[in-house]
């Protein structure tokens, strides 16, 4: 067999190849895109809701009332130092739990709670499956870190301020030891209204889903599902075998009928010129064996177009009869395994052409039609068909049922214009 010819129908077989695998690939792509776009929406359903507060290493307020003269320490080391000490406590089994109480809950709750670099600003931030969870679990926090600095003042309070009105109770009113202690009672009070206050910089605040997120979703869906897909219809066409059908026909007969036919064929009465010059080309490649020719057409399969070729013949052959001492009588053999495919049929050929549709046929199904053909002593031509895409009008394929009655599988002889 000329490597032209198997070039030629080699490369139809390839272009329908990746036309199948285009489309599975664009259909892969569009569901996985739709898959992982949903799988990541819902990966990502959980809200982080997040406060930032402003923490104030407090004064000494026993120390105050001892006279100290420094009432506010505001030195970096001493702030950084109660701000890690606050970030522990705040980090600790003992705070989650003491807000697992607070909102009636058996677990501990899950709190983030991170410095802001060097600075007094921290965050605390919880992650739940709701904005008004994740919220109310921070401001749940908040409102049990305010009540533990409030505690913490006022056992500082009730032991410094018993012990300035017992000083104050043996000192004259108006006497300058009294004033000074009234003036670091004021003084100890105010300081101890600031050390309860916390200073909420940022309430809790949920983050807001970026887009990028379903975006980046959707792009691994849809690069997952067209190599999927692709994979797929690459590993069933190398089980099936339909790689190796041009191969295995072409090395077991003795032509090719050459173009491969395009089964989306018009219904006989629309037939132009091209159906006409197309089915001319077939006939005339089949060589004249005697005054009696019976050309028997058989398909591998159902639908390998066996039908359609067998019709083409029969018009060139109608055709040749009108003008030719020798016309031809065309026999449609229905496909491999029917049983109006009989021996006696195929022992009165005198050719024989076998039909396989490219990507739709496998070797196997070509193998056993080329067995039945085998027996034969008449030549086998092979014949490849196809189909592209629907474009436009649907358009009618014949059928076995739909042929005419010269091309039913029934022996004829010919004879002689």
């Amino acid at each position: 067999m000329p490597a032209s010819v198997t070039g030629m129908i080699s490369s139809i077989e390839a272009r329908l190849m990746r036309t199948r695998l285009l489309i599975g690939v664009v259909i892969g792509v569009i569901v996985g895109a739709l898959i992982g776009g949903l799988v990541f929406a819902a990966v990502g359903t959980d809200t982080t809701a997040t406060a930032f507060l402003r923490l104030r290493n407090p004064a000494d307020l026993t120390a105050i009332a001892g006279g100290a003269s420094q009432t506010t320490p505001d030195s970096q080391d001493n702030t950084s130092t109660f701000v890690a000490g606050e970030i522990a406590y705040l980090s600790g089994e003992g705070f989650a739990q003491a807000v697992a109480r607070k909102m009636a809950q058996d677990e501990p709750a899950e709190l983030s709670v991170v410095q802001s670099g060097e600075s007094a600003v921290v965050t605390i931030s919880n992650s739940s499956a709701s904005d008004a969870d994740a919220i109310r679990t921070v401001q749940v926090a908040i409102d049990v870190y305010r009540q533990q600095l409030e505690q913490r003042v006022d056992e500082q309070l009730r032991t410094v301020l018993p012990a300035l009105t017992e000083w104050e109770r043996h000192e004259p009113p108006d006497s300058p030891r009294a004033q000074e202690l009234r003036r670091v009672r004021e003084s100890v009070e105010l300081q101890g209204t600031q050390a309860s206050t916390l200073l909420v910089v940022q309430p809790p605040t949920p983050n807001h889903r970026s887009p990028a997120q379903l975006a980046i979703g959707a792009f691994l869906g849809a690069l997952i599902g067209g190599a999927t897909v692709a994979a797929i219809l690459l590993a069933r066409r190398r089980r099936s075998g339909r790689g190796a059908l041009v191969r295995t026909m072409t090395d077991s007969v003795d032509g090719v009928l050459l173009p491969a036919v395009d089964l989306r064929l018009p219904p006989r009465a629309d037939w132009t010129d091209d159906q006409a010059r197309l089915a001319r080309t077939l006939y005339a490649q089949c060589p004249a064996a005697g005054p009696h020719r019976l050309i028997l057409v058989i398909g591998a399969t159902a639908s390998s177009g066996a039908a359609v070729v067998a019709e083409l013949l029969e018009f060139a052959a109608a055709e040749n009869q009108s003008g030719s001492a020798e016309p031809a009588h065309v026999v449609y053999g229905a496909v491999v395994g029917d049983p109006t495919l009989t021996s006696e049929v195929i022992n009165a050929a005198t050719h024989v052409v076998a039909v396989t549709r490219l990507e739709s046929d496998t070797a196997a199904e070509a193998l056993a039609l080329r067995s039945v053909t085998a027996a034969s002593p008449a030549p086998v031509l092979a014949v490849f068909t196809y189909r592209r895409r629907p474009e436009g009008k649907s358009t009618a394929v014949p059928t076995a049922s739909t042929m005419p009655d010269v091309l039913t599988p029934t022996v004829a002889t010919t004879s002689d214009a």
